[in-house]
């Protein structure tokens, strides 16, 4: 892989869930001359999933989010995010207006990918947001005890036994322009965010792992601060780099960051009720992350554990400090860059 000398402004891909991406993206706003986010299109929550059988399409929620999170004009970024009360019509409780606009859109000028570019250029978007893919695809998986769940509510439920492997019901293309943008990155991003549903879930169309390893440049995973109930129960931070880099082969994975921090127990121990648990690494797992080939990079990430989040059917985790993560990134591709140099 070639690199841009160390301190040159860089083109960074972020990809995942809205989450995850938009954390990643205001990290790096000090060192990107340009950002783009590829976004996961699975998800079939509440409002999401609705809008999806409105408009025949694929999840718009996440790539709402991040556009609103960019958005150059706040008024429209908080017409994206409001959300129906209900009152009147029960069936648009918690929809939000941005999932319907993209669904008009959608209808309108028969084009995914055309109606998310509408929407961000509505929203004065100052970072480039890009659905993985335009096929309205399902995401399933095998089960640790053989059996087979459909839809991404159904792959993430709590309870069930160990994921195994994920597939598309139907196998489907990614999204062209965003394959060109993974190849020309100087730095791509995987996660922060949900490892099965959104990160892994992102690679399962056709193209991501072949464009993640003509990457021009860095392709660093961050890892999860904690585990997530229903993906990664009882998982170790080695688990979850082995599961990335089983997805994208051999030699494809750069680095890897990780966090050291630890935010104060009482907060750990309300989280822990609930079954997320911090996610930190031993020498062991730290070794074995070398061994698999992806250098380890070890950072306090947590400065302060924020107000918990309300989220429909998922679990709020410890959110990662953006100046922190800013700086352990640029860590990344300068020591990649001075290897490669």
């Amino acid at each position: 892989m070639t690199f841009q000398p160390i301190g040159s402004k860089m083109q960074v891909v972020a990809i995942g869930g809205g989450g995850g991406a938009t954390c990643v993206l205001h990290a790096v706003v000090s060192f990107a001359a340009s950002r783009s986010a590829v976004i996961a299109v699975t998800d079939t929550g509440r409002s999401t999933g609705l809008a999806r059988q409105i408009g025949a399409m694929p999840a718009p929620g996440d790539l709402r989010a991040t556009i609103a999170a960019f958005a150059g004009d706040r008024l429209m970024a908080e017409a994206l995010n409001h959300r129906f009360d209900g009152a009147g019509v029960p069936a648009l409780e918690g929809m939000a207006f941005g999932n319907l606009l993209i669904a008009a859109l959608n209808r309108l000028t028969g084009d995914f990918a055309t109606a998310i570019e509408h929407t961000a250029r509505l929203a004065a978007s100052t970072v480039r947001v890009l659905p993985v893919s335009t096929a309205n695809a399902t995401l399933c998986a095998v089960l640790a005890d053989g059996t087979r769940v459909e839809g991404e509510f159904g792959v993430r439920a709590p309870g069930k036994p160990p994921i195994a492997r994920l597939f598309l019901h139907e196998p489907a293309d990614a999204y062209a322009p965003a394959l060109d943008a993974i190849r020309n990155a100087d730095l791509v991003v995987l996660g922060p965010g949900s490892l099965w549903t959104s990160v892994l879930a992102c690679v399962q169309f056709t193209g991501v792992a072949e464009a993640l390893a003509e990457c021009r440049g860095t392709v660093a995973y961050v890892c999860n601060s904690t585990t997530q109930p229903g993906q990664t129960d009882g998982y170790r931070c080695i688990d979850h780099v082995r599961r990335v880099v089983e997805a994208l082969g051999p030699g494809v994975l750069d680095a890897v960051l990780i966090n050291a921090s630890e935010p104060d127990p009482v907060v750990l121990h309300s989280y822990a009720e609930e079954g997320l648990h911090l996610l930190r690494p031993d020498d062991d797992e730290i070794a074995s992350i070398r061994m698999l080939g992806v250098m380890p990079l070890v950072r306090e990430l947590v400065r302060e554990a924020g107000p918990r989040r309300a989220l429909w059917n998922k679990q709020d985790t410890i959110r990662y400090e953006t100046e922190a993560l800013g700086t352990a990134l640029y860590e990344i591709v300068t020591m990649k860059g001075a290897h490669n140099g």
